[in-house]
Parts: structure tokens; sequence; C-alpha cells
């Protein structure tokens, strides 16, 4: 009964896994919809201020915010 349950279980870990959103599958919703870009985009620069002002290393190393940063820039240009 163990063995089977622990079979089962993983398997719908997997599942659940799968189902998951990812950091791309969020950025490409941003990509197609700009209201959402643009309010996430205001938020993240209200929240972040003080790391980027002390520890702009640590938001460097940020793969998918500076895609999204990338993103922005490329979508609605400097604008605010």
């Amino acid at each position: 009964f163990i063995i089977y349950f622990v079979l089962k279980l993983e398997k719908q870990i997997e599942i659940e896994n799968n189902l998951m959103l990812k950091p791309i599958d969020i950025l490409n919703f941003c990509k197609n919809n700009k209201y959402t870009r643009k309010n996430y985009k205001k938020i993240l620069e209200q929240e972040l201020i003080y790391i980027k002002q002390h520890r702009s290393d640590i938001v460097a190393s940020w793969k998918y915010y500076q895609e999204f940063e990338k993103m922005c820039k490329e979508l609605d240009g400097e604008e605010k």
C-alpha cells in the first residue's frame, strides 16, 4: 500500500508542478497586456527603490526581472 501511495503521490506532484505558472508565462502575459505590464512596472519601481540604490548587484542578478525591464523599454519606451 505504501509503495502504491508514494507512486501516486509522485505522479500528483508532477501534475501539480506542470500546472504551476512559470516566470516565462508571467512575462508572456505581461507582454500581451499593457495595463498589467504598466501596473507591475509601477509597483516594482516603488518597492525596489531601496534595493536598487543600495544593492544594485542583487537586482542585476534577477534574470526575469531584467527581461521584464527590457520588455517594458521595448514596448513602452521610456514613458512612465
